[in-house]
């Protein structure tokens, strides 16, 4: 007592459906994952530029303070060894100061704000890359139901197993071919 070919087929077919579902339901979560992890890590490099720009600016503001406090001892050093402060050599020693510490404060400053722009550029990085792990995703799923629709296409019809392979019946009743 066996089951016709129809039969056979159509639970042939039901099973590969089900199988295709969850093959197109594991390619678009995986997608989905991968997608938002790495959307994280673009927004743990967006935080981690706004960070740096702002130590940027704090480093200039603490190297400026140092700069005046360092000024204001060399002025105070000069007075209270009756050195004038506007003398040629005064002058020169206040604008060598001044110019390592400017030329310091710039070359930190720059030191800073390329790390700044390395983590803009990872964030972008990561952000095209979650793009592409979802469109990777959807399109994994359409290749499942392309593959689908390719392997059952005409089955039903022409009375093939699940691998498109042809069924026949005896006359004993067997099934012959595909199975």
């Amino acid at each position: 007592m066996g089951l016709d070919p129809v039969t056979l087929t159509a639970i042939g077919v039901g099973l590969s459906a089900v199988s295709t579902a969850t093959a197109v339901y594991g390619s678009i979560q995986q997608g989905q994952a991968q997608s938002a992890a790495l959307k994280a890590q673009q927004e743990q490099q967006r935080q981690h530029e706004e960070q740096l720009r702002t130590r940027a600016v704090q480093d200039e503001a603490a190297r400026r303070e140092e700069l005046v406090a360092n000024m204001s001892t060399m002025d105070a050093i000069r007075a209270g060894r009756g050195l004038s402060g506007t003398s040629p050599t005064a002058l020169v020693i206040r604008n060598d100061a001044t110019d390592t510490a400017m030329d310091d404060m710039r070359v930190s400053r720059l030191n800073i704000l390329n790390g700044a722009d390395s983590a803009r550029q990872q964030g972008e990085q990561y952000g095209s890359a979650a793009s592409t792990a979802l469109t990777t995703g959807y399109l994994g799923a359409g290749k499942s139901l392309l593959d689908f629709g390719a392997k059952n296409s005409g089955l039903l019809a022409s009375g093939g197993d699940t691998y498109g392979r042809g069924v026949k019946e005896t006359k004993t009743g067997r099934l012959v071919g595909g199975i």
